[in-house]
């Protein structure tokens, strides 16, 4: 027999023998460890380890996994000295791959105790495959809260943001209030920094934007530049089926929660009054609607969307105040999803299904930022009133312009009782802009654009929101706005195809004259209805809509894109898409 022949039979006998050594005598499967578990579901974790520990003296084959079983208990009762010392005794070579994981994640939790937490790290940086789910859960923890003793928050947000689509949605708060505690770590330029350098679909997006906000600064925004349009004709699935609109999904039954008593009734009476207009022109199969009226509380917003759930809607529109939208998305069911007609003021995004869908001012100045970025202008002086939505709007302003690479040259804030701003002109112009960001009313705006013009700004590009418009053509007034460009819904100037006319409608609707962005909102809160969740899945689509150009980024956020409007001898027209610093020879008579 050559020797390669009896080499190769004795390593046959030898793992055969230690295939019978590893299959003699019980498993822990085969050890009756009842009273063990009974012990640690009622919370018994002490009395637990201890009878695992008894077990382990008398199963010599199972005894590693025992004590294994008995460090869990443990490390549940918080005895993280005991877990030292048992963990000590286990032999890793005898207990599986699997668990010879949760030693790993067990040894890392104490290392975590003892601050080691390079050595926890890498403890707990394992092959998923080698976890369970609760495992593995764990093991990010333990990498999150390490990633945070050694100074790197952002990669700790990273495995908590991970965690949240797994858990269990009553452990969300407790997780969502770690995020935060990670990002606090951060100042307000890190913060800045680190957004800026995420793509739009990062997860951890929405929570830098909270993050932001908490330290009372505003977050930079993802500009959305969708290219095809919602409800393209499509031939049906069969040859005999009808044509059939791209995206389009019929919902059965909406429920419109709206604040129809209380402070913000008018406004509520007039995204309503939208809502109808854009239901009965709607050739399609229409749902059946229901309208409940929310009040000016959390309370009822929460009282009128379990009505509208238990008398069987299929989705909500509203509610509008934020407080409200608050509520409603942190009770919201999968199965009743909500399009919320406002943002919280935390920033936080809906739960999966829902969407947010908003007029903010903040918005609009991320638009106004980018549009003058596009147009050259790099130091921009900001004039704002004393308003909280104004400072909001200078806030956002400053945060894109900033973050695409202009600069603010100064910036100033107009007493609402003051007629004449010279010294507040004075500082917004600071070392020399190339142009002006106004977020002002229109009776403020008449008196501030005639004195810029006076004061060496003749030349320079203003751009504003939709705030310094009211909504109506007022041409003797608003000859004293010529040359400002501002962002607005198209619905207001006869811009949307196919949509009811706001001439027709104001003849025999006074909120469509007199609230037209509110009930522009309204028609688009109906039209989104068919389409949300194809652009939920479709961020590159856009819906042609009253209030802009709508699309629904990644996190269910419906984003707005207005068209841009040129006040030219007091008349809104549809600017030229050039920033002249020749402004009155770019003006042009109706």
């Amino acid at each position: 027999m050559s020797v390669f022949v009896r080499r190769s039979l004795w390593l046959l006998w030898l793992l055969l023998l230690l295939a019978g050594c590893a299959s003699s005598g019980p498993t822990i499967s085969e050890v009756d460890d009842g009273q063990a578990r009974a012990l640690a579901a009622q919370g018994e974790f002490r009395a637990a380890a201890a009878e695992y520990e008894r077990l382990a003296r008398s199963n010599r084959s199972a005894r590693d996994q025992l004590l294994l079983e008995a460090a869990e208990s443990l490390r549940e009762d918080g005895d993280f000295e005991g877990v030292g010392r048992l963990t000590g005794e286990i032999r890793r070579k005898r207990i599986d791959a699997r668990d010879a994981a949760r030693l790993d994640v067990l040894l890392a939790e104490l290392a975590l105790s003892d601050n080691d937490a390079e050595r926890a790290l890498s403890l707990a940086t394992l092959p998923s495959a080698q976890l369970s789910p609760a495992v593995a859960e764990r093991a990010a923890e333990i990498r999150a809260r390490a990633l945070d003793l050694l100074g790197r928050p952002m990669d700790a947000v990273s495995e908590r943001v991970g965690l949240l689509a797994q858990i269990d949605p009553t452990q969300r708060a407790g997780l969502e209030s770690d995020i935060i505690d990670s990002l606090a770590l951060l100042d307000t330029a890190q913060l800045a920094r680190a957004l800026g350098a995420l793509d739009a679909a990062d997860a951890r997006r929405p929570w830098l934007e909270r993050a932001l906000r908490l330290k009372g600064a505003m977050p930079s925004r993802v500009i959305p530049r969708p290219t095809r349009q919602v409800g393209t004709l499509l031939p049906g699935r069969s040859s005999s089926s009808e044509w059939r609109l791209e995206g389009y999904a019929t919902t059965p039954q909406v429920a419109l929660l709206l604040p129809l008593s209380g402070p913000l009734a008018a406004a509520g009476a007039a995204i309503r009054d939208g809502f109808f207009a854009a239901y009965f022109a709607d050739t399609q199969q229409r749902p059946l609607v229901r309208v409940y009226d929310v009040g000016d509380g959390a309370e009822g917003a929460i009282a009128a969307y379990a009505s509208a759930a238990s008398e069987g809607a299929t989705r909500a529109v509203g509610p509008l105040a934020r407080e409200q939208v608050a509520a409603v998305l942190a009770v919201a069911d999968p199965r009743v999803p909500v399009l919320a007609l406002n943002h919280p003021d935390s920033g936080a995004v809906p739960p999966a299904g829902s969407q947010q869908f908003a007029l903010a001012p903040d918005d609009e100045a991320a638009l106004a930022a980018e549009y003058a970025f596009a147009r050259g202008l790099r130091r921009v002086a900001v004039l704002v009133a004393t308003e909280e939505w104004s400072e909001r709007t200078a806030l956002a302003f400053r945060a894109q312009f900033e973050q695409l690479g202009g600069a603010v040259a100064g910036a100033a804030r107009l007493p609402p009782e003051a007629v004449d701003y010279a010294a507040q002109i004075a500082q917004a112009a600071g070392n020399g802009p190339d142009g002006v960001f106004v977020a002002v009313r229109p009776q403020q705006g008449r008196l501030l654009v005639p004195q810029l013009r006076a004061r060496g700004m003749q030349d320079l590009p203003i751009i504003a929101t939709s705030h310094i418009y009211s909504g109506n053509p007022s041409r003797a007034l608003d000859r004293d706005l010529n040359g400002v460009d501002f962002c607005d819904a198209p619905w207001l100037f006869g811009a949307s195809a196919g949509l009811p006319q706001r001439e027709v409608l104001a003849r025999s609707m006074s909120s469509a004259a007199n609230a037209p962005r509110l009930f522009a909102f309204g028609i688009d809160g109906y039209r989104l209805l068919p389409y949300l969740d194809w652009l939920s899945r479709n961020p590159d689509a856009y819906l042609p809509g009253a209030s802009g150009q709508l699309a629904v980024d990644g996190f269910g956020r419906v984003r707005r894109l207005l068209d841009w409007m040129r006040f030219v001898d007091g008349v809104p027209r549809a600017a030229d898409g050039a920033l002249s610093s020749d402004v009155p020879a770019a003006r042009t008579a109706p």
